[in-house]
């Protein structure tokens, strides 16, 4: 297979004077030698051509994604109804207003409780939680950072740091059986 690099790294030189690019950047390309730019032409269209070879030998696929760290899953409406029971009762919250829009403390306080135990514990994702619960995602992820950050009722001078690991040990069988 034969590529024609000249076009592609004479159109690359073209954009290099259209785009918006920090002062010194230009400048310092303009300040090249002739034999510099040629060094930057093949070192281009040697980067060109392995880019092409390993295109050619393996495609792209969605196979060869590799998910790094925790991969969080849609929910499990039966596990997570288990949990807001359970959640629900600990703190004489009614799930009709778990799941509704009040925002008085009592209720704010038990869905972060729920929000932080279901990503944490059982990796759901964040829009998936927000989905449960009829939330938006950002909604989600304001109950999350503010027990990342402490703040809210999450700050040290609550009670509910207790309460939350108390609860973990007490959902762990729920989940098992």
């Amino acid at each position: 297979m034969t590529i024609n690099v000249s076009t592609h790294y004479n159109k690359h030189i073209k954009h290099l004077d259209q785009n918006t690019f920090i002062y010194k950047v230009k400048k310092a390309f303009y300040l090249l030698t002739n034999q510099e730019e040629r060094l930057y032409e093949v070192g281009f269209s040697e980067g060109f051509l392995y880019a092409a070879k390993l295109l050619q030998k393996q495609p792209i696929d969605d196979s060869n994604k590799k998910i790094i760290g925790v991969v969080y899953k849609n929910a499990n409406l039966e596990t997570v109804n288990k949990i807001v029971d359970k959640v629900c009762e600990k703190y004489l919250v009614s799930k009709h207003d778990v799941f509704g829009k009040g925002r008085s403390r009592d209720i704010v306080r038990t869905r972060s409780i729920l929000y932080n135990l279901l990503h944490e514990e059982y990796n759901i994702s964040i829009s998936s939680i927000g989905r449960v619960f009829g939330q938006d995602h950002t909604t989600v992820l304001h109950s999350l950072n503010n027990k990342q950050n402490k703040s809210r009722y999450w700050g040290s001078e609550y009670p509910i740091w207790e309460e939350y690991s108390k609860l973990k040990k007490e959902l762990l069988p729920i989940t098992t059986s």
